[in-house]
């Protein structure tokens, strides 16, 4: 692995490249991350305005 291979952003390769990186990443995680940080930030919003009025 080359360094511009390191430093390509996803935006930058192609459609069958970026498919075959995500299948041997093994990773799917869903949208379960983006909806735990929805709430997560709509707690802490919440309890500022608690507690700062």
């Amino acid at each position: 692995m080359n360094q511009d291979d390191l430093t390509k952003q996803d935006e930058d390769l192609p459609a069958t490249e970026f498919d075959g990186e995500e299948r041997a990443d093994h990773h799917d995680f869903g949208s379960w991350p983006e909806i735990a940080g929805l709430i997560f930030t709509i707690l802490v919003t919440w309890l500022i305005f608690q507690f700062r009025g």
